[in-house]
């Protein structure tokens, strides 16, 4: 794995994906079977971007299974790097490598975009899904999140983190694909933003500024301050009790958004949202696998309502 990367968290990324590897390419299957049947194109003709790629393991296996084009797409240089690594040793050549976020894509033929627990970090979705519009007007997209709101067992999983991250800060040791480097909490963040910013706010209200500016980034802080000072008014809080991002990476922390939210964003910019189920690793041993085989079956009647993660496919109207 060290000729892939040398940066530990595009290796401990790998790692587990290769660990857990069928589970992960029955996902990536997926996602690709959904991606061609709701395309306008053949598969020889589809031209793929996959969206925060990480090592670009879903990429090289759609160019793999013989999609027409694939270019991978990751804000980090380090696991840009790493995918073309990969790619070379696994002697798949993909079509092109773009690093940076999505506007870095405008210009390319792309026709389709895919992605894996990717848009429950996307700082400002509305945005987002507006620029895969200007990349091309028929784009499909298909991204799967285990951030799933019908799962209450899950939102409780996550509510944790959220809290853990807003209130203590976060570790590399705390999961496997925490990130690259530990942080203070985001409240802590915040707060030094506001003080920077107006070091004569009193602490009081930086710490009062800092709760109402929860969920945004370093440029929307300055914004919000800036309207405090001019106005005296606190800007409105965030519509959910724990979502939370990192201020100054904008990248939401397993953000909880309703199945109604997201259908109102792809809307807005002339999506159809279609909502699927995903389902539970059955490669594992022993009693796990039965419990996940238990579990798929019992998705196909309580739906949403247990299943792991959900993917969310649109294309326009």
């Amino acid at each position: 794995m060290s000729a892939v990367s040398s940066h530990a968290y595009c290796l401990r990324y790998l790692q587990h994906l290769t660990e857990h590897s069928n589970y992960y390419l029955s996902i990536y299957a997926d996602v690709l079977e959904k991606m061609v049947s709701h395309s306008d194109y053949k598969k020889e003709q589809i031209c793929l971007l996959d969206y925060g790629a990480g090592n670009g393991l879903l990429g090289i296996f759609a160019k793999y299974c013989g999609i027409g084009k694939v270019y991978i797409n990751d804000i980090s240089t380090e696991f840009i790097e790493a995918a073309k690594n990969l790619s070379n040793i696994l002697g798949i050549q993909i079509d092109g490598f773009i690093a940076g976020d999505i506007e870095m894509a405008n210009g390319f033929p792309i026709n389709a975009i895919v992605g894996t627990d990717v848009i429950e970090h996307i700082y400002d979705l509305n945005s987002f899904m507006s620029s895969l519009s200007e990349i091309n007007p028929k784009m499909v997209s298909v991204f799967t999140t285990a951030s799933n709101p019908k799962n209450i067992f899950k939102v409780n999983q996550l509510k944790k983190l959220h809290r853990k991250d807003e209130l203590i800060g976060g570790d590399p040791e705390d999961f496997v694909l925490f990130g690259s480097e530990s942080h203070e909490s985001f409240f802590e963040i915040r707060k030094k933003i506001i003080t920077e910013t107006a070091p004569q706010i009193n602490e009081l209200n930086a710490d009062k500024l800092a709760q109402y500016t929860r969920g945004m980034n370093r440029h929307d802080i300055i914004v919000a301050v800036n309207f405090y000072l001019s106005t005296g008014n606190f800007p409105n809080k965030i519509n959910h009790p724990t979502n939370t991002c990192n201020p100054i990476t904008g990248s939401w922390t397993e953000r909880i958004l309703r199945l109604e939210e997201y259908e109102k964003m792809y809307n807005t910019n002339n999506y159809r949202l279609i909502v699927f189920n995903g389902f539970y690793d059955i490669h594992k041993n022993g009693l796990k696998k039965i419990i996940n085989v238990i579990l798929n079956k019992s998705i196909c009647i309580l739906g949403k309502l247990i299943a792991p993660y959900i993917i969310l496919v649109g294309r326009q109207r």
